[in-house]
Parts: structure tokens; sequence; C-alpha cells
């Protein structure tokens, strides 16, 4: 079995599409930074009007906690099509390639090839998604420094504790690499019953923007079912600022997603152990 994971990661490694994800996050996060470093000024003018009834403010509010705070939660939703690289060509790749004829021939199980394959998916999911965070924590306070953080949630809530605002980053990271596991498990799915790359992505896309328009089209049927789909945990990012933290929605969130990737896991399993490599 760690013969087979060493395998997938040998070939993810050596995979330029592996890298993708990584080298748009390291390109474009600088030029939003820069962006708020030099043209942030409605946005600390807006925060400023809100909070002169309230405070005292020396400085500004835009800070690089604001600046990651916001660029996370509108990038977040763009992370979905990253997701979806790897997963969408690591059983369908092989497939199309013909390899599968090389080595599922031989006296190794499908369950463990299927397993490796899950675990390179999960782990390269996982490392984006700490990247994206960690990456654009660290670009956003070394150009405009640590402060108190400001967020929008029935009012103005300011978060000024440096470890409260870390272990909410840390909070909002997990339950969103969760999400993206399952828009991931997904896609592999789809992988095991294609024979090229693109169509795993574009169904995947389709799914979730499906789910997102369950979750904001505001009709009563669509209320009952959002909670039980993943896609109506898409923005669980902003409850990790909230106060109190609504623990019963990230609980919610992890069951739900739990299940679903559970069922995209066995169905892809079912479909890979009975896929026919001669065809």
């Amino acid at each position: 079995m760690i013969n087979l994971i060493y395998n997938e990661l040998i070939k993810a490694t050596f995979k330029k599409r592996t890298y993708i994800s990584f080298f748009l996050i390291t390109a474009l996060i600088p030029i939003i930074v820069l962006g708020f470093k030099y043209g942030a000024s409605s946005l600390e003018t807006k925060i400023a009007n809100q909070m002169q009834d309230m405070f005292l403010i020396a400085g500004t509010a835009v800070n690089g906690n604001l600046a990651a705070y916001i660029i996370i939660a509108i990038l977040i939703a763009q992370m979905q099509f990253l997701s979806t690289i790897v997963p969408s060509e690591i059983i369908s790749g092989e497939y199309s390639k013909g390899t599968f004829r090389l080595y599922l021939t031989r006296p190794i199980s499908r369950f463990g090839v299927f397993l490796s394959k899950v675990f390179v998916v999960a782990l390269t999911t996982t490392l984006m998604m700490l990247f994206f965070f960690s990456y654009t924590i660290l670009i956003s306070t070394m150009f405009l420094g640590d402060g108190l953080l400001v967020v929008f949630h029935n009012g103005l809530l300011a978060h000024n504790e440096s470890n409260d605002i870390f272990s909410r980053f840390f909070i909002g990271y997990i339950f969103s690499n969760i999400i993206m596991l399952t828009i991931s498990f997904l896609c592999l799915m789809f992988s095991s019953f294609s024979k090229n790359s693109v169509t795993p992505i574009i169904s995947t896309i389709s799914i979730v923007f499906i789910g997102t328009a369950i979750k904001f089209i505001p009709i009563d049927i669509f209320e009952i079912i959002n909670p039980y789909i993943f896609t109506g945990y898409m923005d669980i990012f902003l409850n990790a600022f909230y106060i109190p933290i609504p623990y019963d929605t990230f609980y919610s969130c992890a069951m739900v997603c739990l299940f679903w990737s559970l069922i995209f896991l066995l169905i892809a399993y079912y479909n890979f152990l009975n896929k026919d490599i001669l065809e």
C-alpha cells in the first residue's frame, strides 16, 4: 500500500498541472494586496464612517488582517475550480493513456490503487488550501502590517487580539478545506466515469453552480434543501469570525460534507472496481 501511495505521489509530483493552482495563487495574491495598499481609500472611508460614533480612530483600519479576510472570503469561491485540477485527471488520464492496462493486470488490488489516488487527491487539495490561507495572511501582513480586524456581520465586529484572529483564520481554513475535499471527491467520482480530464471539471463546476444557486435563490423548497447539501456551506469561512462562533453550523457542515464525500467515493470505487480496462 505504501508503494502504491509513493507511486501516485511521484506521478503527481512530475505533472505540471499539479502546480497550476500554486502558481496562480502565488502570482495573484501580491497584486491584490498591493491594490489594498495603494487603492483602498473607499473601503477605509466606509469603515471609518461606521465606526466614528463608537470609536476614536487613529491611523487606518485597512491592515493585513482585514486584507487577508477579504481576499480569502472572495477568492474561496474560486478554489472550487482549482480543487478539480488534480482529481479530474487522476483516473481518467490513466484510462486515456492506457497505463491501467500495464499495472492493473498485475497482482495488485484495485482497492489499493483507488485508495492511493484518494490519498493524493486529499493531500494536494489540503496543501493547496493551506498554501492559499497561509500565503495570503503572510503577504497581507508583510505589506500592510498587523492590527484590528473589522468585519461586517449584523453591523461591525472588531477583533483585536492576535491569537483570537489567528485561531479564527485556522477554523475557517479547516472547514473551508472540508468543503474543497468534498468537491475534489465529487470530481474524482466523475473522473472514474470519463476518459478525458475536461468532462469531470465541467461536471463538477456545474453541480457546484447549481448548488450555489439553490443557496442564494429565496424559494421555500430551496431553503429546506440547502442545509443538507455541501454547497450550502460554501461561505463557512465567514462564520469563523462571528461572535459567538456558531459551532452548530460547523458541526452540520462537517457531517454533511462527510456524508456526501462517502457517497462520491463509494460510487467512484464501485465504478473503478468494475471498469473494463481493455475497452
